[in-house]
């Protein structure tokens, strides 16, 4: 019955290994001969796992449209999915997908103060009353030239406490690592609402854009509630993107109701 435990807790990165392991097959594959990969028991046997942990894999991998599974006919890779630089899913984080879309990436923090009031992002993460609320905004270039302005909302717990802050206005990284550090919660799930914005009217950041002689030009707003491994939210962001330099690529199932149409049945 131990062992039977040990191996049902081990599955989740066991499976995250075999999806990482399938991935590199792929990268090695000669794609101009085949994209068909090998039968579940066989991969399984390849990489000393279970069918059932290969088969998890296969489903993250098909999820994400890295490979396409055809019922009767196998497992084949989505050859488009290899030429994707930047996704919505999984994200990543930005100086990643700088990098990815070919850019060296830069980040500068730009502000971190403490907020009074703000009750509904309070209400968003699950905050108490007495619980200090930071602002963090940051922008990031790519090769020296802006593509996303962001604000951060979180707590001052996840940051190390009130001790931690004079040291954070002096962390230019991503702050889902200095949160880990800190305080030991990981981002591991986000929601998202997509919208549209002009940089004249982004809220905060319409002084510092004209400073940059950015002109008018749309932006991809995202505003995002970033959720732990317990599901409790984190992070409450805003992400206003140039989709000049990062461009965004999906893969999406379709999910179509296919009938004949009256009047066309012969």
């Amino acid at each position: 019955m131990a062992d039977a435990v040990v191996n049902k807790i081990s599955t989740p990165p066991l499976s995250q290994r075999a999806k990482e392991e399938i991935q590199q097959y792929i990268l090695k594959m000669d794609l101009k001969k085949g994209t068909k990969l090998p039968r579940e028991e066989v991969m399984a046997q390849m990489l000393g796992v279970s069918r059932i942990t290969v088969r998890k894999a296969f489903d993250d991998l098909a999820a994400e449209g890295i490979i396409f599974r055809r019922h009767g006919k196998g497992t084949f890779v989505n050859v488009d999915s290899l030429n994707m630089k930047v996704t919505f899913n999984p994200v990543m984080e930005f100086t990643q997908m700088i990098r990815k879309s070919g850019y060296v990436p830069s980040m500068k923090l730009l502000n971190l103060k403490f907020l009074h009031g703000h009750d509904k992002i309070r209400e968003i993460l699950h905050m108490p009353e007495e619980e200090k609320l930071i602002q963090a905004d940051k922008a990031f270039f790519a090769d020296d030239k802006l593509c996303v302005v962001s604000r951060d909302f979180y707590s001052i717990s996840l940051a190390g406490g009130e001790d931690a802050f004079a040291q954070m206005s002096k962390y230019e990284q991503s702050v889902f690592p200095y949160i880990y550090e800190k305080s030991g919660r990981k981002l591991v799930w986000d929601k998202v609402e997509i919208d549209t914005a002009i940089s004249t009217e982004i809220d905060g950041f319409s002084q510092y854009l004209k400073e940059l002689k950015v002109g008018v030009r749309p932006y991809l707003y995202l505003r995002e509630i970033n959720y732990g491994e317990d599901d409790q939210p984190l992070i409450y962001v805003e992400e206003y993107i140039d989709t000049s330099i990062i461009k965004y690529n999906m893969i999406r199932q379709k999910e179509i109701r296919y009938s004949k149409m009256e009047g066309l049945e012969q």
